[in-house]
């Protein structure tokens, strides 16, 4: 890693500066990687996206004062650490032994029938949007409703629809 990065830098003073930072506090924001993050392939990935955040900023980095370039790193450190548990948070993994079956064809036509047999100011709602795909401000017009009222609608008929298909095994409650 280290010649990758000394090869973005110009003079020989910045190389020699550079390459005794980073040999005296790799560990350290590895370290500090590590306690923020909790995964030791994250917080090696965090460091070298620094290390190379460093680099891209030399201008930045050797402008700051010798004594305050470590706590320059740990900011941009920081900022790697926490933008890479923001994304983390976002994703959710599956368990190894997760599949999903492939639908069967009378499953659609089931729930269309259950739909249908759903109480009439949820029915029509429900099949306007999801049999025939319509966007809610088009079965608001047609049906001379508020918008909002079609939100709630659907909401609400959505909940009954899910305790119906908890009912008939198609559906796994949330926990």
């Amino acid at each position: 890693m280290l010649p990758i990065l000394l090869a973005a830098l110009e003079t020989e003073a910045e190389k020699a500066f550079f390459t005794r930072f980073y040999h005296k506090y790799k560990t350290d924001f590895y370290r500090y990687a590590l306690s923020i993050l909790q995964n030791p392939h994250l917080a090696e990935e965090a460091v070298q996206e620094g290390w190379m955040k460093c680099v891209k900023n030399a201008g930045d980095f050797f402008a700051v004062e010798p004594q305050n370039r470590k706590a320059w790193m740990v900011i941009v450190l920081k900022r790697i650490c926490l933008t890479m548990l923001r994304k983390e948070s976002r994703t959710t993994t599956l368990a190894e032994d997760w599949d999903l079956a492939a639908p069967d064809p009378g499953d659609h036509r089931r729930i269309v029938d259950l739909i249908r047999a759903m109480p009439e100011r949820y029915r029509t709602i429900l099949e306007l949007k999801f049999v025939l795909e319509w966007p809610d401000k088009a079965i608001a017009r047609e049906l001379q409703l508020p918008v909002t009222t079609v939100s709630t609608r659907i909401s609400r008929g959505r909940k009954l629809l899910q305790e119906q298909l908890i009912k008939e095994g198609y559906w796994h409650e949330p926990k």
